[in-house]
């Protein structure tokens, strides 16, 4: 299997401020840390929190008036993308266009080289980035400096609702080389991704698992800006 991680999960709101609050209610986050040049110019302010050394990352659009202002104000706060690491990010691409695929955005950023993927080809807004050395993050090491693991120690999986999950995950298992279950899961290394019929509901990023840091806190449920966030046991995630 090649290296692959499931590194950050993003929500979107329309009140920072509140989701901030809950989020380090929920968690027990120390701080947060922020770009706020960089997201102002994609018209974004945002926190980044961390587990051990898995994310959350909130938004929220600067204006109303923007396509994702309207979208937050239509729909209420929701999931809104996923960040994931590999080794070779430009194989990734050459994969990618084998099956008729390129990147909404792919380019520098902090001496990194990320991308972006459209929802139809992912499952959610995704992010595809190649950060090294493989075990750091954007925004290192400050980032790990905020990090919270009393609570809940790292993100075990993400589910994304989507009309037909066996295509994604062929789709992300020939742009990966992920290894996919017969219940369209995604193996990412320590973190899984998995694939369910949408039907007549939202799309996009629906659920995340947490390992729980208490084994009695397994089975909680907290929900932020929407995405509930399931408590799992550490061999949920050893399993992956």
């Amino acid at each position: 299997m090649e290296p692959l991680r499931l590194r950050q999960v993003v929500l979107i709101t329309d009140d920072l401020d509140t989701a901030r609050k809950e989020a380090i209610a929920a968690f027990g986050f120390p701080g947060s840390v922020r770009d706020e040049e960089g997201m102002a110019s994609l018209g974004f302010i945002h926190d980044v929190f961390s587990f051990a050394d898995t994310f959350i990352e909130i938004v929220a659009p600067i204006s109303p008036d923007s396509p994702h202002g309207r979208q937050v104000a239509a729909n209420g706060p929701s999931g809104f993308m996923i960040a994931t690491q590999v080794l070779d990010l430009d194989l990734v691409v050459e994969r990618a266009a084998e099956q008729g695929l390129a990147p909404l955005m792919h380019q520098e950023y902090d001496g990194h080289m990320i991308s972006q993927w459209h929802p139809k080809a992912l499952g959610t807004l995704t992010e595809i980035d190649q950060v090294d050395p493989f075990e750091s993050w954007h925004f290192a090491p400050q980032v790990f400096a905020q990090s919270a693991t009393d609570v809940a120690v790292d993100i075990a999986g993400a589910t994304l609702a989507v009309p037909d999950p066996a295509a994604v995950a062929s789709t992300w298992a020939a742009l990966t080389g992920a290894p996919v279950e017969q219940d369209h899961t995604v193996r990412m290394g320590p973190e899984s991704l998995s694939l369910v019929p949408s039907g007549d509901g939202p799309r996009g990023l629906v659920a995340v698992d947490v390992v729980a840091a208490d084994p009695q806190q397994v089975g909680r449920v907290v929900e932020l800006c929407g995405v509930p966030f399931r408590f799992v046991s550490p061999e949920s995630q050893e399993q992956s």
